[in-house]
This record gives structure tokens, C-alpha cells and sequence, in this order.
């Protein structure tokens, strides 16, 4: 079987069974710092797909990784995964469930990358303004990179408005070759 239809399903179970004991924003919580410690310590995944390792030193990896106070679905979640052997998919099922509960609670993450340091106004302006569009309600990544040199670049959904000047240099280039 596919490891996307898996760890989706995974993920959605997990979102219901979060659900139903009013723990869902916990655990989205700790799935983020989930995710977040796959990226800073790849040997997570080596730990977890390591079969000589006991399923209790896993339990006991995923729930630092995780934050260290792990709420009680999610910790019995992670022994359902550790129990069918699934432990080696977790990041997956992670990501999975971090973007099922932006698809129900109608959340869409936003980036704007900016050549410098703005105002929070102006900041909180765009974010409204994307608000207003989409319908829903934003998670906003702000990033510095002053290589775009002036302007800003604006994602979401599967939108990008380039308005930084190092983007319209790239379109004067193309239009003169």
C-alpha cells in the first residue's frame, strides 16, 4: 500500500479519536513539534525504523520528540503505531495529520518573504487582505531575504504574487532574450 494512503488514514483517525476527547488542538501541537524534531534530528527516523529497538524506547522517543507532555489520546495513539509497526511512517502520518486539521479547521498558511523587516501593521494589513480572499482563517510565515532586494513575494493555497524587484528584473531579463 501507498505510505501517503496510509499515513493519511492514519492521520485521520487520529484527528477523530483527538476530537472525541477534546484534545485536537494538543495534539496538532505536539504533531508540530513532531515534525519539526524529524527535520532537526534525522536520526529520529533511523531510531524509529530500527527493529532492535523495543517498542517502549520508541514510545518514549516519540514522546520527547513530541514535547515531552504528551496528552493521553496521542500517547495511545503512538502505542496503535508502535503496535502495527507503522513507527517507521511517523513523520509522514505527522505531516498528514498537521494538514487534516488546517483542512477542518479551514486554515491556510500563507508566506510572505520580504527584502526587509516590516511593521507589524502593514504585516497584519496583508494578512487580512488574504483573509478576505481565501474565506479563511490564516497561519502567516514571515521570512527576510534580501536577496528579493525590494517588494515582497506572497503564497498561499497554490498562489504566488511576485512583487519583489528582484522578480520583475527576472521578467525584464526574459523579455529582452
Amino acid at each position: 500500500m501507498d505510505i501517503g494512503i496510509v499515513s493519511s488514514r492514519y492521520a485521520k483517525a487520529l484527528l477523530k479519536f483527538a476530537e472525541a476527547h477534546n484534545q485536537i488542538n494538543e495534539v496538532y501541537s505536539a504533531m508540530n513539534v513532531l515534525v519539526s524534531s524529524f527535520e532537526k534530528v534525522p536520526q529520529l527516523k533511523v531510531a524509529l525504523a530500527d527493529p532492535v529497538v523495543d517498542s517502549e524506547a520508541k514510545l518514549r522517543l516519540l514522546k520527547v520528540a513530541s514535547g515531552g507532555n504528551v496528552v493521553d489520546c496521542l500517547e495511545r495513539f503512538f502505542r496503535l503505531v508502535l503496535n502495527k509497526h507503522r513507527e517507521d511512517i511517523m513523520s509522514f502520518i505527522a505531516t498528514a495529520y498537521i494538514n487534516a486539521y488546517k483542512a477542518k479547521k479551514n486554515i491556510v498558511v500563507c508566506s510572505l518573504t520580504l527584502a526587509r523587516q516590516l511593521g507589524d501593521e502593514t504585516i497584519n494589513r496583508i494578512k487580512s487582505i488574504v483573509e478576505t480572499k481565501t474565506k479563511k482563517e490564516v497561519e502567516f510565515n514571515v521570512k527576510i531575504d534580501p536577496s528579493i532586494i525590494g517588494g515582497f513575494v506572497l503564497e498561499y493555497d497554490a498562489q504566488c504574487l511576485d512583487a519583489s524587484v528582484a522578480g520583475r528584473l527576472r521578467t525584464i531579463k526574459k523579455q529582452i532574450v
